[in-house]
């Protein structure tokens, strides 16, 4: 049977995680894989950097890889996005292959608009874009907004935790039996870090800060014409109005769309799936 946080603790072993010090900002990353070829930047969603565990151990083959701690310092989109472009510098890192999944896809297409000179591709999955009823439905939260962090922060990291955790079977139901033991066992990893609270908040205002956020038009993306990959889940928590609004976007462009099997965390309990439709892809690139 598998088990995640076994498979993340060897993960550890092989790839520790480093500190840097961005413009007095200082964040954990993890940098590893095949010296000399080209680098794979993870943006995961809900900063679970957990995620990528099996993308990175699957493309250190062939590629590098960096998967990073979002900083803390601000919840404005283009502030963490050129924070990334900082860090990218500061390791020496002219230019990446763009994988973002749940909100991490959404901050790939901003990175991908804002630093067009450092992108020489992107594969998003699991994820949306801003011209959807989800940042919508967002919008309407201003009020409530405020209130629900206060909530937050005054919650224990353990009873934050556990409501994660109780929370975590809905993301797992389209999934097989084997699957939802596995996803189980992820998202018990991540609940163990009660640091995660602290995490979590932090991912939940930068979501809110997306409400008004411009939309993206597809001449925003022109420059990687047929270097997009779009992988979308047959039973993700999205609607399928806004699915097709992203499909829609990057159609034009000559993207790769593709349907995969499984719902929100499909990527990460059929990571070999999805793994599959992005190695074509990525040597493309």
């Amino acid at each position: 049977m598998r088990d995640f946080r076994t498979e993340y603790k060897a993960f550890l072993q092989q790839y520790p995680f480093q500190t840097i010090d961005v413009n007095g900002v200082k964040v954990r990353y993890q940098y590893g894989g095949k010296e000399g070829a080209p680098v794979v930047l993870f943006l995961h969603g809900l900063e679970m950097h957990e995620m990528w565990m099996k993308y990175a151990l699957h493309l250190s083959e062939n590629y590098r890889f960096l998967n990073y701690e979002y900083p803390m310092h601000t919840i404005v989109a283009d502030e963490q996005i050129d924070f990334t472009k900082a860090l990218l510098q500061e390791l020496a890192i002219d230019q990446v292959i763009l994988l973002g999944a749940s909100d991490g896809g959404v901050y790939a297409q901003i990175f991908a608009k804002r630093h067009p000179e450092m992108v020489r591709g992107m594969c998003i999955t699991t994820t949306l874009t801003l011209d959807s009823d989800y940042i919508r439905n967002i919008q309407k939260e201003r009020f409530t907004e405020p209130f629900t962090v206060a909530m937050l922060k005054l919650l224990p990291a353990k009873m934050e935790m556990k409501m994660l955790l109780k929370k975590s079977p809905g993301f797992l139901a389209c999934e097989s039996p084997e699957n939802q033991e596995y996803g189980r066992t992820f998202y018990e990893t991540v609940a163990s870090d009660l640091e995660y609270k602290q995490r979590f908040i932090h991912s939940y205002e930068c979501v809110y800060m997306l409400k008004d956020y411009p939309y993206f038009q597809q001449k925003d993306f022109e420059y990687l014409r047929g270097k997009i990959q779009v992988l979308i889940p047959d039973d993700d928590i999205f609607k399928k109005e806004d699915q097709q609004i992203l499909e829609t976007l990057f159609k034009g462009l000559d993207a790769d769309i593709l349907h995969v099997p499984g719902g929100h965390v499909g990527m990460i309990v059929q990571a070999e799936e999805y793994l599959k439709r992005i190695d074509p892809f990525l040597a493309r690139c």
